[in-house]
């Protein structure tokens, strides 16, 4: 198998290719733009299509293999032996993981999967059905880190020639099913976001900064002070990811454990190591603001006293004021009009000047003297059209003075104005 064996080459940047639907063209100058990655996968899986989607980002480059909307490969430019050792512990084939710590780093190539691989296929140690399990695993992984990406540059060439070494261990046949996958994927994230929003990598290396806190109380947390205080001795600087396999645990469980005593700042997090570090984090869930209440429109209600003996005049101001937002009181009784204004407390009075018994100066003068209406426009209504009646009418209080007769118009247009209706 040495023969097959080549040092791999770095994905190189990426060139314009025939596009498919629902992807974009990239350029080797081409800015990052928002993309989703489920969305595009999902495209490509419902159109039976061939061909290699390369995707990069930051320093991270995924080319993904797909035949007939199947997946058969994705390689990713972050790879490292922790990777290969971490399936290798996963199976259970810790044989391959002791033997893998001696392979001399002069073999180690570009792509430490590939190597480390073919380095215990060579040396006996690994079976090809056990490889080609590791291939599948870590084709997984890295189909995981490209739904956590939320912008990049994507092209889609139709050649999908797979790599000579990955076709060597997994031959032609194993396919695994695009959409089946992704939807399992998905799903992972979305319990990722719900059950453990601490923690945004299965990389991140948590740790204990002050033990003193181990006894503090917190909300959900399962783990006794003795179980945390042992925890946090086994955690010297692994990952989430690590942590799993040392508690013989799901990695997603360990994260559930763990996070309430991140989100109260018992444990902290570091950074993952290099590679990782390169790779996008799990994406936060949408905020979805939650729709604002439409508040019923308040529409007010305006109070409008009119004082005139004359029943023609009332029913005509009645007529014209049509707005429904206007409550109309006629009182055609000026000794009866202050009693009723201090009962309703109108938001404007429409006064008569000539009327028997209590004229509309002297009315509108002990309104006047209570501060209740200090406020409340009154507007004088009357055939008087001299000045003296117009600078009297002033003198008692009044706020305007509107002559008779009077059009609808002319009548709403004072209304509207001093009650400030829009």
């Amino acid at each position: 198998m040495l023969h097959m064996l080549q040092e791999p080459k770095p994905i190189p940047v990426l060139q314009k290719s025939n596009p498919t639907p629902g992807l974009q063209e990239s350029n080797p100058i081409q800015m990052l733009q928002k993309i989703n990655p489920i969305q595009q996968l999902a495209e490509i899986s419902s159109s039976h299509a061939s061909g290699r989607l390369d995707v990069a980002s930051g320093l991270v480059s995924w080319r993904i293999y797909i035949q007939d909307g199947d997946l058969k490969y994705v390689e990713c430019s972050v790879q490292s032996l922790s990777q290969l050792n971490y399936h290798l512990c996963r199976q259970g084939w810790n044989d391959a993981h002791k033997a893998l710590k001696q392979m001399p780093k002069s073999e180690l190539g570009a792509d430490a999967i590939a190597t480390g691989l073919y380095w215990l296929l060579e040396n006996q140690h690994l079976a090809l059905d056990q490889a080609a399990e590791i291939l599948k695993n870590t084709t997984q992984n890295s189909l995981e880190s490209y739904l956590w990406l939320t912008e990049g540059s994507t092209s889609w060439s139709e050649q999908m020639e797979l790599p000579e070494w990955v076709t060597a261990i997994m031959g032609n046949s194993m396919t695994m099913d695009l959409g089946d996958l992704v939807k399992t994927l998905q799903k992972k994230i979305r319990t990722w976001q719900k059950s453990a929003p601490a923690i945004d990598s299965p990389y991140v290396r948590p740790y204990i900064l002050d033990y003193r806190n181990i006894s503090k109380v917190v909300p959900n947390g399962t783990l006794s002070d003795a179980a945390l205080k042992k925890l946090s001795q086994v955690m010297r600087g692994f990952s989430i990811r690590q942590l799993s396999l040392l508690l013989k645990q799901d990695e997603l469980h360990v994260a559930q454990m763990l996070s309430p005593y991140i989100q109260k700042r018992v444990i902290y997090l570091r950074n993952p190591q290099q590679p990782f570090d390169q790779l996008p984090r799990i994406p936060r869930p949408m905020r979805s603001n939650p729709p604002k209440p439409v508040k019923a429109k308040h529409t007010e209600v305006y109070k409008i006293v009119c004082i005139d003996d004359s029943p023609t005049i009332l029913s005509e101001i009645k007529r014209f004021l049509t707005d429904q937002r206007f409550q109309v009181t006629a009182v055609n009784d000026p000794i009866e009009a202050s009693s009723i204004i201090f009962r309703i407390k109108p938001d404007l009075i429409l006064l008569d000047i000539s009327m028997p018994k209590i004229n509309g100066y002297r009315l509108c003068g002990l309104l006047r003297s209570s501060s209740m209406f200090d406020n409340t426009p009154i507007i004088m209504v009357t055939g008087n059209t001299g000045f003296l009646d117009k600078a009297r009418a002033k003198l008692a209080g009044a706020t305007d003075y509107l002559t008779k007769p009077f059009t609808s118009e002319g009548l709403n247009a004072f209304v509207y104005k001093y009650l400030k209706v829009t």
